[in-house]
């Protein structure tokens, strides 16, 4: 069992079928006691394929990812970018965001726009990033 959970995937024509087949992608339990930490999951942000540079089959394929993980459920989280081909997290210049109630998405493979704390009045009364 996998109560932390499993990010999976599969094909869209393998998802028609009755019983579709999964490929895990990422087993939240077994990184969170690689890391000793409760990890929760608390989503992801792909990298759009016509932005990607180095995406294959003519720019068809999703490579990259950030995923928000969280210490135990809180709702500060790390962003941790994972290379979707590798199914690692990416080890060459990563984009790895520390604890915050930050919130980021890919503006190309090399860019992100990031909403975090810059300083007064950047995040909201209950400490998200305004913008």
């Amino acid at each position: 069992t996998n109560p932390k959970g499993l990010w999976r995937k599969t094909t869209l024509d393998s998802y028609k079928e009755e019983h579709p087949k999964w490929e895990t992608v990422l087993d939240l339990d077994e990184l969170s006691k690689k890391d000793d930490i409760s990890w929760v999951y608390k989503g992801s942000r792909v990298l759009p394929r016509l932005r990607d540079t180095q995406s294959p089959n003519d720019g068809t394929v999703v490579t990259r990812a950030l995923l928000n993980l969280s210490r135990g459920g809180s709702d500060a989280v790390y962003i941790k970018e994972f290379d979707l081909l590798s199914g690692d997290f990416v080890a060459d210049k990563p984009f790895n965001l520390p604890e915050a109630k930050t919130r980021a998405s890919y503006k190309s493979r090399d860019v992100l726009i990031v909403g975090t704390d810059t300083g007064p009045d950047s995040l909201t009364d209950s400490g998200y990033p305004r913008q």
